[in-house]
């Protein structure tokens, strides 16, 4: 895949990234958690929108592929080169999906564009009437959410839609689908959460009303696809643990735990080693690694000045990336010896 991104670019990318290598360490216990400020890998950027409903970064294999502005840039991992791949004039960037030969982008107006990388060829669909702020991939569908409230899935072989969802009454913000492809989960700028079988997707299995702001934040476990959390905006604040077996006729059934995180919860991911990543907006703009039964930090990011909206993970979860509207994509590592070595109290 390196060989599609050999060409010169024609914007000075030299002017618009600056990567730095952190060599600093700054480690303290604080709250019976490792505190750390110490980056794998920095990138200076240009600008990158601050916006809670965007997913502007998306790491696939060793490429991590983000938009600045109205440009998609890919980040080679491993080479530390980063290319600029493609310009959308006078289209707003909202969310961004990378594949194996394809570049799936949606924008503030619907449209979803998908730019094949060996092709160097851009094609636009339009599915949404408003902005598409997530997208999410399974082995034969692309699910994208939108604010004119609807989510499409669509058969990634001949583009077309083969369902639209209807339950939420604002802006989709929030999908997530279990490991096993069985359970979807939705969340709104509505407050709601839906959780659906996936095999049939005419009604929700149930409908979560506790959160009190957006529900952008969703992830499944990876080990138990009963097992759910989902995050709240600023009016909330808080993580909650779901498990759908205990499905009877009230969400409240379904409730295992909730924990106030005295900040906006933008992203949620359920790592393989049972541990939760979290990144956070207002007021404390970090990242944490919790424990997902009592959702006790181990591990706290600190670095970014401004809201934690962007995020993504390496597949092998070794690393993750996020990004700011501070102007810095910066890169962390989850599993170094230090931090699995050290004895939390």
């Amino acid at each position: 895949m390196d060989r599609y991104f050999s060409r010169k670019s024609t914007l000075n990318v030299t002017e618009i990234f600056d990567h730095t290598i952190k060599k600093e360490k700054i480690t303290i216990k604080y709250l019976d958690a490792l505190v750390t400020a110490q980056t794998y890998r920095e990138i200076k950027t240009k600008s990158i929108t601050d916006d809670f409903y965007s997913n502007l970064i998306d790491w696939y294999n060793d490429k991590i592929f983000f938009a600045v502005e109205d440009s998609i840039f890919v980040h080679d991992f491993y080479t530390l080169e980063t290319s600029f791949v493609y310009k959308i004039p006078e289209t707003n960037i909202t969310s961004i999906k990378g594949t194996h030969n394809k570049i799936i982008i949606g924008s503030s107006m619907g449209d979803l564009y998908y730019f094949d990388i060996p092709k160097q060829k851009l094609t636009k669909r339009n599915y949404h009437t408003s902005r598409i702020g997530v997208i999410k991939q399974e082995t034969s569908n692309l699910l994208t959410g939108s604010r004119d409230k609807t989510i499409n899935i669509i058969d990634i072989r001949s583009s077309k839609t083969s369902h639209t969802l209807k339950s939420h009454t604002q802006e989709v913000c929030g999908i997530d689908i279990s490991k096993n492809f069985l359970n979807l989960a939705t969340g709104g700028n509505d407050n709601k959460l839906f959780i659906f079988d996936y095999r049939n997707l005419n009604y929700p299995l149930v409908k979560c009303s506790q959160h009190k702001a957006a529900v952008k934040a969703l992830s499944w476990s990876p080990l138990n696809s009963n097992l759910l959390v989902s995050g709240g905006g600023t009016a909330d604040k808080t993580v909650k643990l779901w498990d759908i077996d205990n499905i009877t006729g009230s969400s409240s059934d379904c409730l295992i735990n909730s924990m106030d995180y005295g900040s906006q919860v933008c992203n949620l991911k359920w790592l393989l080693n049972n541990q939760i990543v979290s990144t956070h907006g207002y007021s404390k703009n970090d990242i944490r690694i919790s424990d997902p039964l009592n959702f006790k930090c181990q591990k706290q990011f600190l670095g970014h000045r401004n809201r934690v909206i962007h995020f993504s993970v390496s597949q092998d979860e070794r690393f993750f990336v996020t990004g700011s509207s501070d102007c810095s994509i910066k890169f962390w590592e989850l599993r170094n010896e230090m931090f699995n070595e050290l004895k939390i109290r």
